[in-house]
């Protein structure tokens, strides 16, 4: 067991530190520029957890200092406030173009309504409907965000060949998120400096993690917008050129085996062009290429070609490797490189599961054939 005094003055450095990682978090931030709405929304959202630890601890330090730290009903009800930012960052990553005002305000008048009339009643039964509702919300959160990024990552492989660009890694956010609420509702019950401590410190992976991959991300998030403003306009009548692509019965766009030019264009653009071996090659760039739209090559691609993009693309760029493999002495990493894979990473996970060997093992395969 801790000493009290010892598990006390530990919460209060971990509330510190959590202070300190807030401001160092959003100031990363804001030197990085805000160049994308995710990044604007991020900071603002530092800005945002910075308020509330600062009234934490000019409420626990100062006004009430005989008080542990959150253990007030009055600061958990202005930390419930905080859970709804979780659905709207979600909503950000996976819908970078969606407007969040609608969700916004009335998050904002039910938790504010709620920590105003707690502020002049101090009812609990007002404060322990929050707190059930909240916990409710957020692991209502929880699964909407596993459902949005699975969804998300299928519709990055439509439209990306570079797999580093997706939101796999929000899973690992998922599991501390899932921690972090357990902690925090254990907080809240049982009054505990210890549990107190762990929390501050999820609070800091957790905040550190994000923008950490809100940094990675930019590049992605980016392209998204592209994309999806150009499917707005796609959408909005534009057509194929010449005799690019059909059109069906109801009106939506089909790729027919007849159009030749479109397929020798298309055919053109990985044999001789080997758009392929641009690592971040994706779905607009290729139909530029092409000379049409992306909706038609992801028609194309999925009812003629039964792949998504990102596989057929990573198609060619696996047949180019082993040909690299098996008729030259060139570095693995080299070969990742030539092939059109961004890291080696990439090109050994998705080679391996093509060919069901790794690179390595398919080049000594291969040499020992031809020695034989």
């Amino acid at each position: 067991m801790i000493a009290p005094d010892i598990s006390k003055s530990l919460s209060d450095v971990t509330f510190g530190m959590l202070l300190m990682s807030q401001l160092a978090c959003a100031m990363a931030l804001h030197s990085k520029g805000r160049r994308h709405n995710l990044q604007l929304m991020m900071f603002r959202f530092m800005l945002y957890l910075i308020f509330v630890s600062i009234f934490e601890f000019v409420y626990f330090y100062l006004v009430c200092p005989v008080h542990s730290v959150m253990t007030c009903p009055l600061t958990d009800i202005l930390e419930m406030s905080i859970v709804p930012c979780a659905l709207l960052i979600i909503i950000r990553l996976t819908s970078p173009l969606t407007r969040q005002w609608k969700l916004i305000i009335p998050n904002a008048v039910a938790y504010y309504g709620a920590f105003f009339i707690f502020c002049f009643t101090w009812n609990m039964t007002l404060y322990k409907v929050i707190l059930g509702f909240t916990i409710i919300y957020a692991i209502g959160i929880i699964v909407y965000g596993v459902v949005a990024v699975n969804k998300f990552n299928r519709r990055l492989k439509m439209n990306f060949s570079d797999e580093s660009l997706s939101l796999y890694w929000l899973k690992y956010i998922m599991i501390i998120y899932i921690l972090l609420l357990i902690v925090w509702t254990s907080a809240t019950i049982y009054i505990s400096d210890g549990v107190i401590s762990v929390y501050n410190i999820l609070v800091m992976t957790l905040l550190s993690l994000f923008c950490y991959f809100v940094y990675r991300q930019e590049d992605m998030l980016s392209a998204l917008v592209t994309i999806n403003a150009e499917a707005g306009d796609e959408t909005a009548g534009d057509v194929a050129t010449d005799d690019t692509l059909s059109t069906d019965a109801e009106g939506s766009a089909t790729a027919q085996p007849h159009n030749y030019k479109f397929e020798e264009r298309f055919r053109k653009a990985f044999e001789d062009d080997r758009i392929y071996l641009r690592p971040e090659l994706n779905i607009v760039e290729l139909s530029m290429a092409v000379g049409t739209n992306r909706t038609y090559i992801s028609n194309y691609l999925n009812q003629q070609l039964h792949t998504p993009f990102y596989e057929y693309v990573n198609s060619w760029r696996v047949g180019r490797a082993k040909d690299l493999l098996t008729t030259t002495d060139m570095p693995l990493e080299d070969v990742a490189t030539e092939s059109g894979f961004n890291s080696m990473s990439s090109f050994r996970r998705y080679f391996t599961a093509s060919t069901g060997k790794t690179p390595g093992a398919y080049r000594r395969e291969n040499s020992e054939q031809k020695d034989s």
